[in-house]
C-alpha cells in the first residue's frame, strides 16, 4: 500500500492506494465516514484482488487532509475538490464507494457527474425525516475548541463513549442502542483521536451529510447503484426508511453481514460483480 499527498484546489489531501501497477478496469475510490480517515479502509483494501486498483482519500478536513479553504456548509462545497482528486488518481471513469458522510459525498458526486461513475456503492446511507434531522443538527455536535481546563476533552470522551453504543449518541436509552456491549477505553480513545485530528471544524462535512440525507437525492440517481444494508449499522432503521421509498431501477439493495469480515467479503463480491458488468 502506498500513501501519498496530492494538492488540488489549493489544499493538500492525503491518500492511500494499492494494486495500481497490476490493475485493469475501473479503479475503486473509497470515501470514509466522519470523523474517520482512510486509515479505516487499510484492512479492507489489502483484501481486494491485485487486479483491482483501490484508492482511499482522507476527505478535506479529516485525517491528514487539509480542510477546504472556505468553511463548507453543503455537500456541493466538497465536489470540485473531490472531482479534481478523482481525476488525478482514478482517471475519467471509476467505481465509487462511500459510507455515512462518505456515502453522501459519493451520492452528491454521482448526481453531479454521472458520466464519471461506473458504479456507486452506498453504505450507511439513509433517509431522515425533517424533525429527526433538525434534532440531530441541534444536539449532535459539541464544541471541541481547546479550553484551558481541558473540559473539552472530558466532554468529547463522553460523547465518543455514547456514540459507540447509541444513535444518535445523546439518546442514551435502549430504544436507540445498536450495540449490546460497552466499548473499551481503547475504542473510545481511538474514536476521540479522529475528532481531535479534525479539530473544531470536524462538524463541517458531518453536518452537510445529515442535511443531504434525503430520499430525493437517491431518487435522482441515474448510475448503477448498490445500497448496502449492513445488519450492524447504527443507521439501520433509517436505511430501512430509505428503502421503503420508490427508487430508480438503477438502484438495488444488498444485505451485508453484521460481522466485519463478512461485511468486507460481501463488498468485495459486489465490486467484482459491478466490475464484470462494466466490462
Amino acid at each position: 500500500m502506498r500513501r501519498a499527498f496530492i494538492t488540488v484546489g489549493g489544499i493538500t489531501l492525503h491518500t492511500r492506494e494499492c494494486h495500481r501497477e497490476s490493475s485493469s478496469g475501473p479503479a475503486l475510490v473509497l470515501l470514509h465516514p466522519s470523523p474517520m480517515s482512510s486509515a479505516m479502509f487499510a484492512p479492507l483494501m489489502a483484501q481486494f484482488p491485485v487486479h483491482q486498483h483501490v484508492i482511499a482519500i482522507d476527505t478535506p478536513g479529516y485525517g491528514l487532509s487539509e480542510p477546504l479553504l472556505a468553511p463548507a456548509t453543503t455537500i456541493a462545497d466538497y465536489l470540485p475538490t473531490l472531482d479534481a482528486c478523482f481525476t488525478a488518481l482514478a482517471g475519467e471513469r471509476f467505481m465509487l464507494y462511500g459510507s455515512a458522510t462518505g456515502a453522501q459525498l459519493a451520492l452528491g458526486y454521482a448526481n453531479r457527474h454521472p458520466g464519471r461513475v461506473a458504479h456507486l456503492f452506498l453504505d450507511n446511507a439513509a433517509h431522515f425525516d425533517d424533525a429527526e434531522r433538525d434534532a440531530i443538527l441541534e444536539r449532535y455536535f459539541i464544541d471541541i475548541t481547546p479550553r484551558a481546563d481541558g473540559q473539552h476533552l472530558s466532554a468529547l470522551w463522553q460523547m465518543c463513549a455514547q456514540m459507540l453504543v447509541y444513535f444518535p449518541w445523546y439518546e442514551a436509552n435502549d430504544v436507540h442502542r445498536f450495540r449490546q456491549t460497552d466499548p473499551s477505553s481503547a475504542e473510545i480513545q481511538a474514536l476521540m483521536q479522529h475528532f481531535l485530528a479534525a479539530g473544531p471544524r470536524y462538524t463541517e462535512a458531518y453536518r452537510a451529510a445529515f442535511k443531504h440525507e434525503r430520499a430525493p437525492h437517491y431518487q435522482s440517481l441515474t448510475v448503477p447503484t448498490t445500497i448496502l444494508r449492513w445488519l450492524a449499522s447504527p443507521l439501520l432503521p433509517q436505511i430501512d426508511h430509505l428503502l421503503r421509498f420508490p427508487l430508480p431501477k438503477c438502484v438495488r439493495s444488498v444485505e451485508t453481514p453484521a460481522d466485519m469480515s463478512g461485511r468486507h467479503a460481501a463488498l468485495i463480491e459486489q465490486v467484482a460483480l459491478a466490475r464484470a458488468d462494466t466490462g
